[in-house]
């Protein structure tokens, strides 16, 4: 491995890092993992996640590359948001990390 691949390496798992500790960030992957969403629909989805912090959050996903935003032309204007091929395979992690905890919560009776 060259210098250059451990920095380029090193870059991703610090990306990685500032999704993963971004509150509610993995939330707003699971509920996008269901398909196309408006935010409206993720905020009802997640209760306790304010409209502020859920745009923060798909921003802040759309800037790393894992989701999408298609905006539309009307009316009021339509927004919505889905996972892009790299976000969906993060969302499979996310269910990975998900099954994992539930079992550890029934074995640990948290």
């Amino acid at each position: 491995m060259t210098g250059n691949a451990t920095l380029d390496r090193a870059e991703a798992y610090h990306r990685i890092t500032d999704v993963l500790r971004c509150k509610w960030a993995l939330a707003v992957l699971d509920a996008l993992d269901e398909g196309v969403k408006r935010p409206s629909e993720i905020q009802r989805r997640l209760p306790g996640l304010t409209g502020k912090v859920l745009n923060e959050r798909l921003r802040r996903l759309e800037g790393f590359g894992l989701v999408t935003r298609e905006v539309y032309p009307e009316v009021p204007p339509r927004v919505e948001y889905a996972l892009n091929d790299r976000g969906r395979e993060l969302a499979v992690l996310v269910r990975q990390i998900g099954a994992f905890v539930d079992d550890w919560a029934a074995e640990h009776g948290a």
